[in-house]
């Protein structure tokens, strides 16, 4: 007994001896214990509080995000200016390059992007492409004027108007056998130019006048649209478009719109047949207009031809 009580000792003092742990084998009470520090860092490689980088080895307050500070993860320099742009700040806070049109970023420069005669609106003359050349934005056709880089017409003295209750009557014409006449006396003196003509039609004959109007001679670069309309003296409305498509925009009518230069022709069957009258005299109004005007003063010419 005496024997075993010595080695429970012996151990024990060994035991004591050594160290390092306490008895329930916890971390050395030196060691400070794990858990937060009292400070919150942000993931980066700095290791800076929030709110704060790293600028030559030691933590700084961000800053406004600004080029002048060298943006919000700067220092305090300006952003460097690249040639033809100006410093700006990216939203992760960093420099980055911007571009004063003409010029755009390729490759981290600027270079300059060269302006057509399309994207700045014009058409005639010889503008700036913005990178130091000229352009060759072509003249203006008939008797066009260029202005500030717009074609410009003399105002059309011949048709002054821009709607039907303001036609002028051209001339008056029988339905009897077979009527035609040409005219090329009118232009579209401007993009948004209505020509509005009106001949007086006069049932002399048994039959219903068929009236026929077609426009050609368009001026090249422009596209013009045609319309024409036949109003009853009598008040009927039973005309019919017999070539084009139906435009009862004023009593009952026909339109055409083709591409470019061809030629527009439309038809009118006139029928002014009612209980109280059988006469078939009226009105043929007949309407120009452009879909795309190419800055020609030019002349169009436009032929009627009626028959019974």
């Amino acid at each position: 007994m005496l024997r075993f009580a010595l080695l429970l000792c012996a151990c024990l003092l060994v035991a004591c001896a050594e160290g390092g742990t306490n008895g329930d084998g916890g971390v050395d009470a030196s060691t400070p214990p794990p858990g937060d520090s009292g400070v919150r860092r942000d993931s980066g490689p700095t290791g800076c509080p929030s709110g704060q980088h790293d600028c030559g080895g030691g933590c700084i307050d961000d800053l406004d995000n600004e080029p002048a500070n060298g943006c919000r993860l700067g220092c305090g320099e300006a952003c460097p200016t690249p040639p033809d742009g100006e410093a700006a700040c990216a939203e992760d806070g960093t420099c980055t390059v911007g571009c004063t049109p003409p010029f755009r970023l390729v490759d981290g420069e600027c270079v300059c992007e060269a302006r057509t005669c399309e994207d700045m609106g014009v058409m005639c003359g010889a503008p700036e492409d913005g990178c130091g050349m000229t352009l060759d934005c072509g003249t203006c056709m008939g008797e066009g004027s260029c202005i500030d880089g717009l074609c410009a017409c003399a105002p059309d003295a011949e048709e002054t108007n821009d709607s039907s209750t303001t036609a002028p009557m051209i001339d008056s014409a029988p339905d009897e056998n077979t009527w035609e006449r040409t005219y090329d006396m009118w232009n579209l003196d401007e993009a948004d130019d209505e020509d509005w003509v009106r001949f007086s039609v006069e049932d002399t004959g048994l039959d219903n006048p068929s009236i026929t109007v077609t426009l050609d001679q368009i001026p090249m670069g422009s596209n013009y649209d045609l319309a024409a309309y036949y109003v009853c003296d009598s008040g009927g409305e039973n005309s019919s478009c017999g070539a084009g498509m139906p435009d009862n925009m004023i009593g009952n009518g026909c339109a055409s719109a083709s591409s470019g230069t061809t030629s527009e022709t439309v038809r009118i069957d006139a029928d002014c047949d009612s209980a109280f009258s059988s006469n078939d005299s009226g009105s043929l109004f007949i309407r120009v207009t452009s879909s795309t005007w190419g800055g020609s003063c030019a002349p169009y010419r436009i032929r009627i031809r009626i028959e019974s």
